[in-house]
């Protein structure tokens, strides 16, 4: 047990690599500028809405892949906004459309405000629902461009950071307890679940009310494994206000484990330096 916890200790360093180096022998770890693109349908309108998670105002343009029998795609920002779009690429069955700044101009910049969303809709009145999005591209005017591959990538990674850590940090808080009580097991299991406990339990809300909805939608998601449309049918509120709750709880709680993992390498190489002395 012991040598599996030195194991689980040593997979710190890979994981802090991972965390903290964004770039290695000039070359980037992980390519791409973080939008935080998304899209859903909104059922109210009818219409498919697209976000994006950057800080503050974003000056870009958009190519998504769509199936190429969807014909007439008009796209505006959620302020009122008119855009222009123009098919770029036709490949069998999908196309590459672009959305830019309502100019002649090909490829022209737009802005998109912090909080506004682009709505597309179509002119011939197919359902936004069959507007399926494959691959997409947004280029930054000042910045380099984000796509569906980099994005997934640095999920990827991200993920696999997160879970070198976690094993090291669980492994190096034992052998401390340890060697701190002798031999005594602690009272209550030390898991990486404990520690998600601990940090959903410090999610807070605007109020009192929403901090409880947070919470027990992040407790039954991603303790219990209740699939996340059952968790949040019993609240009583538009599907559009779910979305934004539900994408406030997690984006919290990813904030959270953020802060802790920039708090913690100190300590956890402090602890790994003095073990080894």
């Amino acid at each position: 047990m012991k040598t599996l916890r030195l194991i689980l200790m040593g997979l710190g360093a890979p994981a802090l690599l991972l965390l903290g180096v964004h770039e290695f022998a000039g070359t980037p770890i992980s390519k791409g500028y973080e939008t935080g693109f998304e899209w859903h349908v909104d059922p109210s309108s009818n219409r498919l809405e697209l976000n994006t998670d950057a800080e503050g105002n974003v000056t870009c343009w958009l190519v998504l892949e769509i199936p190429a029998t969807i014909q007439g795609i008009k796209a505006e920002t959620s302020a009122g906004t008119r855009l222009r779009t123009y098919q770029k690429s036709l490949n069998g069955s999908t196309q590459m459309v672009a959305i830019v700044k309502d100019t002649p101009a090909p490829e022209t910049a737009f802005d998109w405000p912090s909080g506004t969303s682009l709505l597309i809709s179509t002119q011939n009145g197919s359902p936004a629902s069959s507007v399926a999005i494959g691959n997409w591209y947004v280029y930054l005017a000042n910045k380099t461009y984000d796509s569906r591959a980099r994005a997934h990538w640095r999920k990827t990674l991200f993920r696999i950071s997160i879970v070198l850590f976690i094993l090291a940090l669980i492994a190096t808080t034992i052998e401390a307890v340890e060697k701190a009580r002798g031999k005594e097991e602690p009272r209550e299991p030390f898991s990486a679940e404990y520690c998600l406990k601990q940090l959903i339990r410090r999610v807070e809300g605007a109020d009192a009310g929403q901090t409880l909805q947070m919470q027990t939608l992040l407790q039954k998601v991603l303790i219990e494994g209740v699939d996340l449309r059952d968790a949040t049918r019993p609240w009583q509120m538009a599907t559009s206000r779910k979305l934004l709750l539900q994408k406030k709880a997690f984006k919290s709680l990813e904030d959270s484990l953020g802060r802790l993992i920039g708090d913690l390498p100190k300590y956890l190489l402090e602890i790994q330096k003095k073990r080894l002395s």
